[in-house]
């Protein structure tokens, strides 16, 4: 086998020849594997916000829907308001046109985002989109917690379809407290969902309305 020795070098011509060569191979080979990189991410971006469009849209079904029967809400607390009321004035008490001890919640999801999140694509996602994103869901856990305080709620207050003999002052002062936390619970729940739902708008995200007969059944039926 032969072996061929280096060619000399004999001036700095000849090695900066060599070294810009060495340069340059080096530099094609940085490129052409960030090329890699940056078409391997651009496609994971993409999947991931088709994924977090397709969570976010079912989320603004819910929210649609909550807003659509947030009269039929108002109304069932007028109802419990009017009641207290007749209670307090001695007086006989109209019930409910329809009541829901379980509130009005949904089991609002951010799997589809955790797991972009953990997949490190987040990170390569447009600033100003993934600033959206992120305040659309720093809510949900909020969400979580305001649906489960509501369904709470609500159940307390589910004596007062049949109403127990013997309320005194200081159950009626539950009551009060129970409906005065129900209120504003549903002001929360509202102007929060209206809050995600223009995030999901500049993020051009829709969601379909919530079905009529969805709505109907809520408001005229109870539990």
């Amino acid at each position: 086998m032969d072996i061929h020795k280096p060619k000399p070098i004999h001036s700095w011509r000849e090695l900066l020849k060599e070294v810009g060569t060495i340069v340059l191979g080096v530099c094609i080979a940085l490129g052409a594997e960030q090329a890699v990189e940056y078409f391997h991410w651009r496609h994971e971006v993409e999947l991931g916000r088709k994924a977090i469009a397709g969570e976010i849209a079912t989320h603004n079904e819910w929210y649609r829907f909550r807003i659509a029967i947030a009269p039929c809400i108002d109304r069932r607390m007028d109802e419990a308001q009017a009641i207290l009321l007749a209670l307090e004035n001695k007086e006989r008490p109209n019930g409910f046109t329809a009541f829901h001890s379980h509130g009005a919640g949904a089991p609002l999801s951010a799997s589809e985002w955790e797991s972009e999140r953990a997949s490190q694509a987040l990170v390569h996602f447009p600033r100003q989109e993934l600033a959206l994103m992120s305040q659309y869901y720093a809510q949900i856990p909020t969400f979580r917690d305001w649906m489960g305080e509501e369904a709470a709620t609500w159940s307390k207050m589910s004596g007062l379809r049949n109403l127990p003999a013997g309320l005194t002052a200081s159950d009626m002062l539950r009551l009060r407290g129970d409906l005065d936390r129900a209120r504003s619970i549903e002001f929360l729940i509202l102007g929060n969902a209206q809050r995600n739902l223009r995030f999901a708008g500049q993020l051009g995200i829709s969601g379909g309305a919530p079905e009529h007969g969805q709505v109907e059944a809520f408001c005229s039926k109870g539990d």
